[in-house]
């Protein structure tokens, strides 16, 4: 496999899961909105955001070739080829962790940012007996959403900055494992 056809693989697989996210998440989380306060502008509004991450899906999945080359993703190897033998499972750990860890990211970020927003908006708002500043912000639910997504936020990063750490722990008893049957197999 060459290093343009890995890039490639990975810029539609974010397009893929950039469509799953959109159906999935998106949508269901902003139709409340829709039904709480219903406004033209607001379905306006969500549908230009559905309409912008469907073109993003297509472009990531349509022109991959072109964001490969802006970016100049495959230069600058050694080698044009991966040879995906020479992955061990030390390796292979390292790239599902900085995976988990970048989705983590990708995903509790603007669900943090979002209610970063709405307790802001509701504690500078002036008028603080009002029904809307309750129904999107303040129940006990909203602090639990908001505490999960800061928190699954300092997991992704934890996960991203101490990989080489978690692998060792990970694989530290299969070592042990294996020194221990050679143990016993030199000793008969």
């Amino acid at each position: 496999m060459t290093k343009k056809d890995f890039f490639r693989i990975l810029i539609k697989l974010f397009g893929l899961y950039a469509l799953i996210f959109t159906a999935f998440v998106f949508v269901p989380a902003n139709m409340g909105y829709i039904f709480i306060d219903f406004k033209p502008v607001s379905l306006l509004w969500i549908f230009g955001i559905i309409i912008f991450l469907v073109l993003i899906f297509t472009f990531l999945i349509q022109k991959s070739d072109r964001i490969i080359n802006a970016l100049k993703l495959d230069q600058g190897f050694d080698d044009n080829r991966i040879e995906l033998g020479n992955f061990n499972k030390e390796n292979i750990l390292q790239l599902a962790l900085i995976l988990i860890g970048g989705f983590l990211i990708i995903d509790y970020a603007p669900v943090f940012l979002h209610f970063c927003f709405l307790a802001f908006k509701s504690k500078v708002s002036r008028d603080s007996s009002n029904l809307m500043n309750e129904l999107f912000f303040g129940r006990t639910q909203d602090y639990f959403n908001w505490t999960i997504a800061g928190l699954n936020i300092i997991l992704g990063y934890l996960l991203l900055t101490n990989t080489t750490i978690i692998i060792k722990w990970l694989t530290r008893k299969e070592k042990k494992k294996i020194q221990e049957s050679i143990n016993t197999n030199l000793k008969h």
